[in-house]
């Protein structure tokens, strides 16, 4: 399958899952952190299942390559970030919050990549930054608050 068609799936998993996210932390009044340590427990559970006949990889993927992954995703990106996400959705509108975190992620990573990974960017590319920007600043400025 294509690497936008992966992209797209994830979208749609991660605007999904924020709703019931949302829906989950304010009805049961859950801290976000709470909220991360449910969602954390039930992927863990997942996973494992999952990930098990890819278990003998960790014999050659090496320290580096496991440190970097669980600083990038595990601490940054699956306990902060979500705790912050969750902090967001608990008391501010979904359509806020998923366009600035969702659209500022890639954006983000664009210019990260530029920088520290010598990615090349096009000007269609940067122009595709710049309206990610605009469209975030205009769906939060124009909120139906």
């Amino acid at each position: 399958m294509r690497s936008e068609v992966w992209a797209l799936l994830t979208a749609a998993c991660w605007a999904v899952g924020s709703l019931l996210e949302k829906r989950g932390v304010k009805l049961g009044g859950l801290s976000p952190v709470m909220g991360t340590a449910i969602r954390t427990t039930s992927s863990l559970l997942l996973l494992s299942f999952l990930s098990y006949p890819f278990w003998h990889q960790l014999k050659t993927a090496g320290p580096k390559s496991i440190s970097l992954i669980a600083v990038g995703g595990g601490l940054l990106s699956g306990c902060l970030g979500i705790i912050f996400l969750y902090a967001g959705l608990k008391n501010g509108s979904l359509s806020t919050v998923m366009t600035i975190a969702f659209c500022f992620a890639p954006v983000l990573g664009a210019v990260l990549g530029y920088f520290f990974l010598n990615e090349r960017l096009s000007p269609i590319q940067m122009t595709g930054i710049a309206l990610c920007v605009i469209g975030a600043a205009m769906t939060v400025y124009f909120r139906g608050n």
